[in-house]
Order: structure tokens, then C-alpha cells, then sequence
């Protein structure tokens, strides 16, 4: 309930935000074309509020909530002026031809930073007030309790929760400096006692099925949340989710975001967006900058075309601009940093990564997310898929531009197998935990990357 709350409050003020910054800066504004002014019509009012909570919707802001944070709230908030812009500026260019990309820039700034200070006070009243306090105690201290006290106590993502003890028949393996808060059989006595909101029992229920239950029945009888953490000790550390067929739970062992509609979606409309804005406006600049460079430096075409393994391993025709002189090895030799068919020219534009640029036009067509893991060559990927265990696995989602592996120093060269298992790993840990926020994240990683340098940009 409280979480509900918080969120309708974020979203009234977050509107609240962008409409007043939208009628003040268009006042202020001067627009150059006579068109412009048709976001001085009142209907442009119901077009921003139409599209704010369209976003709103799509990625909602919590402030309140188990695992709200400050770098959560920064980058949902980001996301969702870049979503409500966006789909403002889409929708005035499809009905009205009208693009003010300059305002609309303005205004998303605008309306961002003031939301961010709005939600960030928000965070800060909630967490002063311990509105979001969750006091919790653990039952048990197997390994899987163990593991889950030191998540809660070390993880800043859970800094709301509170953990107020142990419940176990031995008290001896309580971690040091916790409270042992009596025998399993004392729950439901000490639950109102110590104020506890959540139990997480780390019993197992084959072995003490009878507890298990007067536990879970005590936490009914109170109103207690009540959660089973199971122990996976020698399971692969990943997301997992869990479903059910008819009465029996079934275990997924590996949690795809991605595999939703409305992510596939959301994601979707972002690339399809980005890019066009990008091909109309910057793009055309870049080409001719390129394509002049690379005549100059030596023969043969302006893109440089290759396939790669795409989407579900079927095969794309992935763009660049050339860097290298024409040669028969394309295909089967990847690029090393010395290597003699680069141009010199060819060299700047791997270095700036200004050779990947075209690769806009591939997300454009649906071969390629901005954000993804990048795609191999045809060869490299039917080697390495026999070499290292789930590489294929990372061809579950659309390759990207720049992906996780990449902003965490798995690019480029692979001279190594463990540098390539590494980026696997990495690669899958990003199918794992999408969301907008983290593509908006690796974005801007990728950002300060190309503009402080990268050795492995060769």
C-alpha cells in the first residue's frame, strides 16, 4: 500500500514537473519556424501529459520501496524523461511534421533535473522518517541463511532492512554481533516482541516439514510476510524465477526480462527512436567526414559489410565504416592493434569508435539493439560455441552496438579462451538483469569510455 502511494506521488509530481517546465521554457523559448509555434497550442499540454504517463507507466518510479536507491531512482528517472520525450517529439513529428529538437532537448533536461532533486528529497524523507524500515529476522543458519545475512547487511541495494536476529536450536552458529532471538518454536512469540515485519525461514521443509509449518502458520495468524529461501549450494549463481504447473512449483534457472512483451517492447520503441532521431540529424555528418577520409586512404568502398550471428544465431549483414584495406582475410582474421591492414585513417575511426556508427542503420532494420552483447563472426562463433559452455546462450537477445561486456573491459581482442569465457559471462549476466536502466547505464559508460580513451579500441 505504501509503495502504491509512493508511486502515485512520484508520477503526480513528476507530471507536475514536466508540464510546468514545458509552459514556462515555451514562453521563453523563441522558435525560429512559424510551425514551432504550435507547442504554444493548448493541445500540446494534453500531448505531453498523455505522453509522461505513458512512461510513467512503462518504468514507474519508487522511492519507497524494499529496493529503492539512489542510483535506482536516477536511473528510472532518466529512462522515463528520455521515454516521455521521446514519445512526445515522435507523436508532434508524425501528426504535425514538427520536430524542435532543441526545445525538446531543453525541456527533457529541464524537466529531469528538477524531478531528480524532487524524488531524491522524496528518498531522503522516507529513509529520515524509516518509513521504509523492514524489520527482518532469519530462521536457521545453514549456509543459505548465511548467505543471506551477509546480502543484507552488505549490499547498500538493502540498506532498508533491519535484521533483528536468529532463530535456531543452536545458538552457537549465530553470526557475531547478531541477536539470538530464541528457538524456532519461540516465533510467534518473539514476532511481536522484536517488531518483526519478515521471516525468512532457511529450514529445510523435507526435514522438519511439521515446523516448517507452524512457522508459516504463525506468520498467517500475525499478518507476517513469510519467505522461503531455499539452499542451492552448488547451483550456478543467477537469476532465477519460480512458477507454477497446477499445484507443482517449478523452478526457472534462468530469468530472462528480455522474454516479456511489454520489455521487447519498450526496448524496441527506444531503438527504433534513438536511431532515427541519430540517422536524420548527426549521422549524415559523420558519413560524409568518414567517406571522405577513407577514399583518401585507400581503395574500395565506404561501408565495410560482414556477416555476423545475430538474433537466435541466425545470420546478419553487419555495417561499418572501412578501416582496413581491402583483403581476402576479412571474414576469418579479426582485427589485433598492430595490425598492417588498418588505414591510418582507418585507425582514428576504430580508436574514436566512429567505425561502428553505421551500425545504427542495422537497429533500425531489427537486426541489432544499441545495447546488447556484440555479435561475432560467423567463424568465431562456431569455434568458441564448442569451446566455451552457454556462449550460444548470449544469442538469446538482439546483439548490440556496446553491451555490458564491452563497458567492463571484455573488448575488442580475445587472445585468450578465459577472455572470452569472461565475456560470456558477462554477456549472460546481462540477459539476466535487463532493464532500461542498466541500458541507459552501459549508454553512458560507453560515453565516458570513448571520450577518456580505450587501450582496446583497436
Amino acid at each position: 500500500m505504501k509503495n502504491n502511494l509512493s508511486r502515485f506521488i512520484s508520477t503526480i509530481a513528476g507530471l507536475a514537473i514536466f508540464l510546468a517546465a514545458f509552459l514556462i521554457l515555451r514562453q521563453l523559448f523563441d522558435f525560429a519556424q512559424t510551425r514551432d509555434s504550435l507547442l504554444l497550442k493548448d493541445y500540446a499540454i494534453y500531448f505531453l501529459t498523455v505522453s509522461y504517463l505513458i512512461a510513467a507507466l512503462l518504468v514507474p518510479v519508487d522511492c519507497a520501496g524494499r529496493d529503492a536507491s539512489y542510483r535506482k531512482i536516477l536511473y528510472r528517472t532518466s529512462i522515463q524523461a528520455m521515454l516521455a520525450m521521446g514519445i512526445f517529439a515522435f507523436s508532434f513529428f508524425v501528426i504535425f511534421d514538427l520536430f524542435a529538437g532543441r526545445f525538446y532537448l531543453l525541456e527533457g533536461c529541464v524537466s529531469l533535473v528538477a524531478a531528480l532533486l524532487f524524488f531524491f528529497v522524496q528518498r531522503a524523507v522516507t529513509v529520515s522518517l524509516k518509513r521504509n524500515r523492514i524489520t527482518v529476522a532469519i530462521v536457521g543458519t545453514g549456509p543459505n541463511a548465511l548467505r543471506l545475512y551477509r546480502t543484507l547487511i552488505s549490499d547498500r541495494q538493502y540498506s532498508a532492512y533491519s535484521i533483528m536476529g536468529f532463530f535456531t536450536e543452536d545458538e552457537t552458529q549465530v553470526p557475531e554481533g547478531q541477536k539470538y532471538l530464541g528457538s524456532c518454536e519461540a516465533i510467534e512469540k518473539a514476532i511481536p516482541e522484536y517488531g518483526i515485519k519478515d521471516i525468512y525461514c532457511c529450514l529445510n521443509p523435507s526435514d522438519t516439514p511439521e515446523l516448517v509449518n507452524d512457522i508459516i502458520r504463525s506468520c498467517e495468524n500475525l499478518f507476517i510476510n513469510f519467505f522461503y529461501v531455499p539452499n542451492l549450494e552448488g547451483y550456478l549463481n543467477r537469476s532465477m524465477s519460480v512458477s507454477e504447473i497446477g499445484h507443482v512449483i517449478v523452478m526457472n534457472l534462468r530469468d530472462e526480462p528480455l522474454a516479456k512483451p511489454l520489455n521487447i517492447l519498450v526496448k524496441r520503441v527506444c531503438d527504433v527512436v534513438f536511431s532515427f532521431v541519430f540517422l536524420c540529424t548527426l549521422f549524415p555528418f559523420f558519413y560524409i567526414f568518414a567517406a571522405i577520409g577513407i577514399k583518401l586512404s585507400s581503395p574500395g568502398p565506404v561501408f565495410f559489410k560482414q556477416k555476423r550471428t545475430g538474433y537466435k544465431g541466425e545470420p546478419f549483414m553487419l555495417l561499418k565504416f572501412r578501416s582496413m584495406r581491402v583483403n581476402s582475410d576479412a571474414d576469418t582474421l579479426m582485427a589485433t592493434k598492430d595490425d598492417p591492414r588498418k588505414t591510418k585513417f582507418g585507425d582514428f575511426l576504430r580508436r574514436t569508435s566512429i567505425d561502428e556508427l553505421p551500425q545504427f542503420i542495422n537497429v533500425l532494420n531489427g537486426d541489432m539493439s544499441i545495447i546488447g552483447p556484440r555479435p561475432h563472426m560467423e567463424v568465431d562463433t562456431r569455434k568458441y560455441a564448442e569451446l566455451v559452455d552457454e556462449f550460444m546462450v548470449r544469442h538469446a537477445v538482439k546483439p548490440g552496438l556496446t553491451g555490458w561486456a564491452q563497458v567492463n573491459g571484455c573488448r575488442g581482442e580475445h587472445k585468450e579462451l578465459r577472455d572470452m569465457e569472461e565475456r560470456v559471462r558477462r554477456d549472460i549476466w546481462y540477459i539476466e538483469h535487463w532493464s532500461m536502466g542498466l541500458d541507459v547505464k552501459i549508454f553512458l559508460m560507453t560515453i565516458w569510455q570513448i571520450l577518456k580513451g580505450d587501450e582496446q579500441a583497436y
